[in-house]
């Protein structure tokens, strides 16, 4: 097991990961359900960890609103990469005699009775973050996004489970952990997901995980699915055009979400854009902003960070296509345009949106 052991994480950096390691049913013990690998393989011991490089290229272009189309293209290709590796091992394993099942990189999810919204009713059905950070493919950050040594945040983690006694790898040490808790994962977040205030802390296999309390997922949901995106200042947005804010209380975000939704399926069609398990309408890369900005070099994190924020803001034109301004141009824009039209894209009827600006608290 242990020459199997250093095949299968060399396996995956020959077909394209940048950093590999192996948790065990063992090393989990103690985790959330999302930990349990036994779901998605009876009989399983333990799990390789992978994680693949998203170009670093179009990030800087990105982040300054000059092109969206280029790092969404690098996030479908490393997702699908990942995807890939996890299958092509379990296919190695399957005919060394083991059974393995590889773990999708994003949007497979183990469905939960009771909810009416969706971003509760579903949960991973294994956590690549959890399983990642325990065999010391990176350290978890304050986002509590997975942080590799050297790319950082901007990597999609993938997981092929198996039913081989594989040996397991040790956890990267505490004090190598860069997160310095700069809290720009947080100020990049139009969303507020994260808590300034609670912590969340658990333990795998007797090792101790931290990382800022993740706030309702529905905020995240509303964000990152790019229906909606400027941030409370007024002064930047992601690269959605939606204007309405993320609401305050929890028990408001199901039916934001359902305005939201409709209104983004009358928006013209931009380009770009991947298809959704839970609607027909293309959803397109417009935000991940605390996963690209997070960087280990310190002084390029802030660098990030002001480009993001001086960026402008996003409106969208008749033909789709989008385009970012100052902050004055665009309420100029959104002032133009044909009270039908410009709801879909704010909340008219909310005081404050006489400026063009969505009111924030």
């Amino acid at each position: 097991m242990e020459k199997l052991s250093r095949i299968v994480q060399e396996f995956v950096i020959i077909e394209g990961a940048c950093a590999s390691g192996i948790a065990t049913v063992e090393t989990l013990a103690g985790g959330p359900p999302s930990t349990d690998l036994t779901y998605v393989l009876p009989g399983a011991q333990s799990a390789v960890s992978f994680a693949v490089a998203i170009d670093e290229g179009p990030i800087v272009p990105y982040l300054m609103k000059q092109d969206r189309l280029a790092l969404e293209g690098a996030f479908i290709r490393a997702n699908v990469l990942a995807s890939g590796i996890a299958l092509h091992l379990a296919q190695y394993l399957r005919q060394r005699g083991f059974p393995s099942v590889p773990v999708a990189a994003n949007n497979v999810f183990r469905p939960s009775a009771g909810s009416e919204y969706i971003a509760d009713s579903y949960y991973p059905d294994i956590s690549h973050r959890y399983v990642a950070v325990r065999s010391g493919v990176g350290h978890l950050g304050l986002s509590g996004n997975l942080l590799t040594v050297k790319e950082g945040a901007a990597v999609i983690l993938g997981t092929t489970v198996t039913a081989a006694p594989l040996v397991a790898t040790d956890p990267l040490p505490p004090g190598e952990n860069y997160c310095d808790h700069c809290g720009l994962c947080m100020a990049s977040c139009v969303a507020r997901f994260m808590s300034r205030r609670e912590e969340t802390s658990l333990s795998l296999g007797g090792h101790t995980v931290s990382y800022s309390k993740r706030r309702h997922y529905g905020r995240c949901d509303l964000v990152c699915s790019g229906y909606t995106g400027l941030h409370q200042s007024g002064k930047w947005s992601t690269w959605s055009p939606g204007r309405c804010a993320v609401p305050d209380a929890d028990d408001d975000l199901a039916a934001a979400h359902e305005g939201m939704q409709e209104a983004h399926r009358q928006w013209p069609a931009a380009a770009g854009g991947r298809y959704f398990f839970f609607t027909d309408d293309k959803l397109r890369v417009s935000c991940a902003n605390c996963q690209l900005v997070c960087c280990p070099d310190r002084k390029e994190r802030e660098a990030r960070y002001a480009m993001l924020t001086r960026s402008g803001v996003v409106i969208q034109h008749d033909d789709g296509s989008l385009t970012a301004l100052s902050p004055e141009e665009a309420r100029r824009v959104l002032r133009s345009m044909p009270a039908s039209r410009r709801a879909l894209y704010e909340d008219t009827n909310r005081k404050g949106t006489d400026r063009g600006d969505t009111p924030h608290r």
